[in-house]
């Protein structure tokens, strides 16, 4: 499962990757996001793995976060797995005047378990809700400095 978001934010593209890249900061704009920790390289670099541990009610989950690609400040990709599915993400981010950047996210979705291969799909609504509201509080937080 696939999808394309947009998203124009009004701040630089160095004060959007400063946000981005720290991960300080993700409690911001992923506010269920209780704990990050590095557990393979260098935190935010090609080859890193971390673990990022999300408490939503009283379900505590977790992924594996793998970047696999970092162009700073263009471009940072990363994996995100966990026992049902693994995510792909190509964040991109394109100067559009002085003040305004544009951040493009390209999500993939690859389903592993037979029930989410055929859920998933049904709920790519809720997947795409969910990155365009993370997205916004991303956006908020970063104008807002």
């Amino acid at each position: 499962m696939k999808f394309i978001l947009v998203l124009p934010i009004a701040r630089s593209r160095t004060e959007v990757w400063k946000a981005f890249e720290n991960p300080e900061y993700m409690k911001n704009w992923q506010p269920t996001l209780v704990k990050h920790e590095v557990l393979e390289g260098r935190q935010g670099q090609p080859g890193a793995v971390s673990r990022l541990t999300y408490l939503e009610g009283a379900r505590e989950f977790s992924l594996t976060e793998k970047i696999i690609f970092r162009a700073e400040p263009d471009r940072f990709d990363g994996i995100y797995e966990n026992d049902f599915a693994e995510d792909s993400i190509c964040n991109t981010f394109i100067a559009s005047g002085e003040n305004e950047t544009i951040w493009k996210a390209q999500v993939e979705y690859r389903f592993k378990t037979l029930l989410m291969k055929i859920v998933g799909p049904l709920m790519k609504k809720n997947f795409v809700a969910r990155t365009e509201r993370d997205m916004a509080r991303f956006k908020e937080f970063v104008e807002k400095g």
